[in-house]
């Protein structure tokens, strides 16, 4: 994992927020609140792609790992409020799964993740990572039974970014020590956003879509 303070100043990390606002956040519907509690949504919208500084963030981030940004999926806005939380998981997405996405298949798995954090927490809400696997039990209350000991725990951090790999050598693997969580917010509130990285080109499909692939009325 690689660690990058102030990759965000306070008023891009407010840009950012200001965005994800504007897009409008939902409850996590998709899973569980006992697995994932969170208010979340995805710069997919028109609105959205169309604001300059997400452009100059994506074009930061294309300069940083020198890939172009159509590897990138849309960027994730995240608030998670006082107890909201996510349990341990893997970002890679399950591509080899038996009925896998399209896209998935055409642009490889998510081998990279960068989560920026666009605010301080009080208490709380760190991104802890599992590291190598063990058999030891941990008494820690925060969590819960399992036996997954945290390697690495990420305090949240204004303007701070890291970035993981969530494949092993080759990329044919997911890696074990990517399974992370975030960790329940105490005292505060935690926003933060996320970008996923592919191996290949996410957005190929959309470049080439066309007029043909849009929304017709139907035959009379």
């Amino acid at each position: 994992m690689a660690e990058f303070p102030g990759f965000l100043s306070d008023a891009e990390a407010d840009e950012i927020i200001r965005i994800g606002t504007s897009v409008g956040l939902r409850r996590e519907d998709d899973l569980d609140d006992r697995v994932r509690n969170v208010s979340v949504n995805n710069c997919d919208s028109v609105h959205c792609i169309s604001q300059p500084f997400i452009n100059e963030l994506y074009a930061r981030v294309s300069r940083l790992l020198r890939l172009p940004a159509r590897n990138f999926e849309s960027m994730e806005f995240l608030h998670y409020e006082r107890g909201q939380h996510y349990t341990w998981h893997r970002d890679e997405f399950g591509w080899k799964a038996s009925s896998p996405e399209p896209a998935m298949v055409l642009a490889g798995p998510r081998v990279l993740t960068l989560f920026f954090y666009l605010s301080d927490v009080q208490r709380g809400g760190e991104t802890a990572f599992a590291g190598a696997p063990h058999d030891t039990k941990i008494s820690d209350s925060r969590f819960g039974s399992s036996r997954v000991v945290p390697s690495l725990l990420v305090r949240p951090q204004r303007g701070k970014a890291i970035m993981w790999a969530n494949m092993a050598n080759e990329w044919h693997m997911s890696e074990p020590a990517s399974s992370h969580r975030a960790l329940s917010v105490e005292q505060g509130t935690k926003w933060a956003a996320t970008l996923w990285v592919h191996a290949s080109g996410f957005r190929i499909p959309e470049m080439y879509a066309g007029p043909e692939c849009s929304v017709r009325p139907p035959l009379q």
